[in-house]
């Protein structure tokens, strides 16, 4: 049988200083006395030059093949390999180097890189990761002895390389949420203007109502003439315009007032209603389904908290779709659970399965540059979290995304019946 290494002497001296090099250090060394220690093994200079060398701002792949092609100069007549995971979860990095002239015709697993050799030494870097060493014959011992200094070796510096990748990454989310605190400084500044203009638009707003409330009653005075009809129905639409346009100034600045509320019974059909309305601009091409019940009970939360969740889904869902598309709003009630189950549905893109589990995460977005700041969903599930909701992610790319809502039911438990005007299903173009 061939043997899968070539024929060589399994024990060489170390190649990476030859006999007469070897020689030479003799000849010039000075005489020792027996009490002095002796000259280090050329081996361990060898070993720290390599870990010298190992770079720290370089990922795991990098420092791991830079440190085989070091030991196989060292080492070249064993097998060498290493399985490296940094993070839970990952898929393992596999990298082998093998002698000259040894057949890679081989089935690896992560316990068992050099399968078909006699033995296989098995050291470990850290809690996950190991490193190989493989012979056809008995491992001797100077080669063992090398073998577990250079397991030390890349063991510090994959945990130097694993400490620089995350300091480098803390740096990059200080950064980012430096540029995040400046931006939401700059709409508090922003909302503080705004509030003072909504202010100034209540007054006339309030004299407008006030006024066409006056001409609808003179109106009403000169019944049953056709001119008094007509000025009738003018008059309403200035009413429900004003009107319109006067609540949401108001739910406007109620929505950016910080809140200190303590969590009480809230109305879900209003909240999501006051968050569509807002969201309204985004709705552009799209049509808004709600399948809703006709009672739903009180839920437990915040009013202002609770629109700024639905207010972020929905931008969310309206940017997936890009301008056309199907929103729906799905809710039930779950009785054991004590809570309202409430479906966002988007017929948008969707979101692959790799990126699926990030979508919580702080800073990771998918979305252009200036289109989001990657905090919003984390925002989400904080506030329904302080709640004791939930909220979960189901999407398939290129049919869209549904997240699913859990809210608690209110301790009073009572029934909240939908308000007038407010039908099942109903569409925004």
């Amino acid at each position: 049988m061939r043997d899968p290494l070539g024929s060589r002497n399994p024990t060489p001296a170390p190649p990476s200083v030859s006999d007469s090099e070897s020689r030479e250090l003799g000849s010039n060394a000075p005489s020792r006395r027996g009490s002095e220690r002796p000259i280090a093994d050329p081996w361990r200079d060898v070993l720290l030059a390599l870990a010298l060398d190992l770079p720290v701002d370089a990922g795991p792949n990098e420092v791991t093949e830079r440190f085989l092609d070091g030991l196989s100069a060292l080492l070249p007549h064993l097998a060498l390999g290493t399985c490296v995971i940094m993070e839970p979860g990952e898929r393992p990095i596999i990298s082998v180097r093998l002698p000259p002239g040894a057949s890679d015709a081989m089935q690896r697993d992560p316990t068992r890189l050099f399968p078909i050799l006699r033995e296989e030494r098995v050291l470990p870097l850290d809690d996950a990761s190991t490193f190989h060493v493989g012979s056809p014959t008995v491992l001797p011992p100077l080669d063992l002895q090398i073998a577990e200094r250079a397991a030390l070796v890349l063991s510090r510096s994959l945990a130097r390389a694993q400490s620089f990748r995350r300091v480098h990454g803390s740096a990059r989310n200080l950064e980012r949420l430096q540029a995040h605190m400046i931006q939401a400084e700059k709409l508090a500044s922003l909302g503080q203007i705004v509030a003072g203009v909504v202010h100034e638009l209540n007054n006339p707003l309030t004299s407008i109502i006030a006024y066409s409330e006056y001409l609808t009653r003179k109106a009403q005075a000169r019944l049953p003439e056709p001119e008094a009809t007509d000025d009738l129905e003018r008059l309403r639409r200035i009413q429900e315009a004003a009107g319109r346009i006067l609540r949401f100034s108001r739910d406007l600045v109620a929505y950016a007032r910080p809140s200190n509320e303590i969590p009480g019974p809230v109305s879900l059909v209003e909240v999501v209603d006051k968050a569509l309305v807002f969201c309204e601009h985004e709705f552009a091409g799209i049509a808004v389904t709600r399948e809703l019940p006709p009672t739903l009970p009180a839920i437990r939360g915040v009013a202002g908290s609770l629109t700024q969740v639905f207010v972020n889904l929905f931008t969310n869902a309206a940017h997936a779709m890009g301008g056309g598309g199907e929103l729906t709003l799905r809710a039930r009630i779950d009785l054991d659970a004590r809570a309202v189950l409430l479906d966002i549905e988007d017929s948008g893109v969707g979101i692959g399965p790799e990126n699926l589990p990030l979508v919580f995460e702080p800073f990771f977005t998918t979305k252009s540059e200036g289109r989001g700041s990657g905090l919003g969903l984390s925002i989400v599930r904080g506030i329904l979290d302080a709640l004791g909701g939930t909220i979960e992610v189901d999407s398939v790319p290129g049919e869209g995304t549904t997240f699913t809502l859990t809210l608690p039911i209110a301790a009073t438990g009572s029934l909240i019946p939908k308000p007038a005007g407010g039908t099942s299903v109903s569409g925004r173009g």
